[in-house]
């Protein structure tokens, strides 16, 4: 029987490939970020509706983003993992620069589609070349950090991108966080190592349809994706327009809502997506089925803390010097931690699940239904409620977000309709 791929790897060369794949990701998620703390100045400078805003920001990303997931790790499972990861990040990293030259709504919604096509070849490699640097009961730990990337990216895209936009404008921040993701591109393409894998049988390598049919026939693999897709809904709508919501409810400014959300999501997301890679990883050893309880357990408990954040009466502050801070973000800090739970412990059972040669494409197919319902559906979703709920003036974005909160519920069961398959499926495999 020959060595697990892990083998391959001292422990040191591993904590430096996750170091420079999570820091990838932070450039991924930034690029992608930032058009939420820019939504108001682009508005105003087009003269755009919230549905239009929630198009740039969600389906006209998502779309080709998602699409092309799948294909690309394809080739990714194919070809290289590592270069495919490196010309995407070029790619999507040179379009987030030419943002900065738009003239019109649809030439800035042009570039966030080539954006997205090339950010479909980020993040199936990293989670892929992961799980073959890391051990089974190490996994959850390296998509954890990994994950963390996303919480970071937040913080950088928020607080950054607001100091940015009121220092220079808002063209300014996308030159500024496009240029340095091309010289990253460079340095996984010269230092990241593309593990030897077993040559793939025949009857293993068949068409990409076959390869997605099948992996969408494993056990739990369903439920798993419905769980994750649904609550990305409403986590995606949370977060594009969570700063809109704190401007025009609660009266911030653009720099103090980038700040106060940026630090919470990099506290309360990070706590949260390690806190659950590292319970997942000591229960699951005893019982699998926590592999997928604990991402349902952080999903319901989030569901009130969000709730609270949203219905908070927005003449509660505290004075933090000449600081206005409002009481509801202290409820949106808890709802960052266990909304976070369902990270690390889902990318994780999707590769315990799957064979090595199918992992880029396992991991672009969960990815492929989270982004197209949770990035594609919850901004634009969130954005048009807000236009329908218009009656209600600034409270609009109020109702629009709690109302998003029954997909958390529906990804809570899912979640919890996945936990005993999955345990009885990994149950039959060895350690990969």
């Amino acid at each position: 029987m020959p060595s697990p791929i892990h083998t391959q790897f001292t422990r040191g060369y591993r904590w430096y490939a996750l170091f420079i794949l999570t820091l990838g990701y932070i450039f991924n998620f930034v690029d992608r970020q930032v058009m939420t703390i820019l939504l108001e100045p682009i508005k105003a400078e087009f003269g755009a509706t919230d549905t239009q805003m929630g198009l740039l920001t969600g389906l006209a990303f998502a779309l080709f983003y998602a699409t092309l997931g799948v294909p690309m790790a394809r080739l990714a499972d194919r070809w290289s993992r590592r270069n495919v990861l490196a010309l995407s990040m070029t790619v999507w990293s040179a379009m987030t620069a030419l943002c900065a030259t738009a003239t019109s709504f649809g030439q800035l919604a042009l570039y966030r589609i080539a954006v997205g096509v090339g950010e479909a070849g980020g993040t199936p490699p990293s989670q892929s070349l992961l799980a073959d640097y890391f051990p089974p009961e190490q996994r959850s730990l390296a998509q954890g950090v990994l994950a963390s990337g996303t919480n970071i990216g937040v913080l950088v895209g928020l607080f950054g991108g607001a100091l940015l936009a009121e220092a220079f404008g808002w063209r300014s921040v996308f030159w500024i966080f496009g240029i340095p993701g091309v010289l990253l591109a460079v340095l996984i393409r010269t230092t990241i190592r593309e593990p030897h894998r077993e040559p793939m049988l025949e009857v293993e390598d068949g068409s990409l349809w076959e390869a997605i049919r099948r992996i969408a026939a494993l056990p739990a693999f369903p439920a798993i994706a419905l769980g994750v897709g649904m609550t990305a809904v409403s986590g995606y709508g949370l977060g594009v327009w969570s700063p809109s919501f704190m401007i025009r409810v609660h009266g911030l400014t653009l720099l103090d809502a980038g700040l106060y959300l940026g630090l919470i999501g990099v506290f309360g997301g990070i706590l949260g997506t390690l806190l659950s890679a590292v319970l997942v990883d000591r229960f699951a050893q005893q019982d699998a089925r926590w592999q997928l309880r604990l991402p349902m357990i952080g999903v319901v408990i989030s569901i009130p803390t969000q709730a609270l954040f949203l219905l908070w009466p927005a003449e509660q502050v505290w004075m933090l010097g000449d600081k206005v801070f409002p009481v509801a973000l202290v409820f949106m800090f808890f709802s960052a931690i266990f909304a976070s739970f369902w990270i690390a412990p889902s990318y994780a059972a999707v590769q315990n699940l799957v064979p090595a040669h199918w992992r880029t494409q396992a991991a672009a197919l969960l990815l492929f239904i989270l982004n197209l319902l949770g990035m594609g559906l919850g901004p634009l979703a969130v954005g048009w409620l807000s236009d329908v709920y218009a009656d209600l003036g600034v409270q609009s974005i109020r109702y629009a977000l709690l109302s998003s909160l029954v997909f958390c519920a529906l990804g809570a069961v899912a979640f919890s309709r996945a936990s005993t398959p999955y345990a009885g499926a990994v149950s039959h495999t060895s350690s990969r």
